[in-house]
């Protein structure tokens, strides 16, 4: 009885994971997020570069990021005079970048895994009662989440910059995040602005798949889950 219970909660947090890393997958990863932004900042003019060479070198940055290009050598015009669109620091930085966002991939496809695993352990030990123990631990962890979520959403609305200067510090294990805007382009191109949006970006995402989980696992346990589940005596 309790062991199963832990493990529909581990299972709900398992099925939170893939929500939040496809969540970040989906935005983080994706150029028109970018692009879009830049067009109502008016960034490229603000930068004196082309529009061409600032959405090129975002598309370029977001490849290396996903292992479509291990390279990220390019040239951009700024103010008319060309140069290498990433310095040393830059590239190595994005090195970290990398190796965090290639991190938490795994994590997101050994959760998946992990899911998929649990999910047949109910279904051929529990049967009926499979979405009555799954959906009961997915509401419990998103109980959990929410804490996170209000907790972490008031630092984010309130101090942005601390909140993302402590993330750099909790998984980067150097300062080679600590750009100069007077001469790392990279810094400029993606200003704190278009990070706090990416990050209100990417909880709406969650949200958005978590609503109708969270609205089924509510119907299954008021309409569907064996009478009394809630008394140990019944699913015992």
């Amino acid at each position: 009885m309790r062991w199963n219970r832990a493990l529909a909660f581990v299972w709900g947090w398992l099925l939170l994971i893939v929500c939040v890393v496809g969540s970040i997958h989906a935005v983080a990863l994706n150029e028109d997020f970018y692009i879009t932004r830049y067009e109502s900042m008016d960034l490229s003019q603000q930068l004196h570069v082309s529009s061409d060479d600032l959405n090129n070198s975002i598309c370029l940055l977001l490849d290396y990021i996903r292992d479509d290009t291990d390279s990220l050598e390019a040239t951009i015009t700024i103010d008319h005079h060309e140069q290498e669109t990433f310095n040393e620091r830059e590239k190595h930085h994005m090195v970290d970048v990398k190796a965090l966002y290639q991190n938490c991939i795994r994590v997101g496809i050994v959760s998946f895994i992990g899911l998929l695993i649990l999910f047949f352990y109910f279904c051929f030990s529990q049967g009926k009662k499979a979405l009555a123990y799954l959906t009961k631990g997915f509401l419990q962890a998103c109980g959990c989440l929410l804490i996170v979520f209000v907790l972490f959403g008031f630092w984010v609305l309130t101090d942005f910059t601390g909140f993302w200067t402590w993330f750099h510090t909790i998984f980067f294990n150097n300062q080679l995040w600590l750009l100069d805007p007077a001469t790392d382009f990279m810094i400029n191109m993606l200003p704190e602005t278009i990070f706090y949006q990416l990050v209100i970006a990417c909880v709406v995402m969650v949200c958005v798949l978590l609503v109708p989980c969270i609205l089924f696992s509510i119907y299954i346990q008021r309409k569907k889950a064996p009478i009394g589940f809630d008394h140990e005596h019944h699913i015992s």
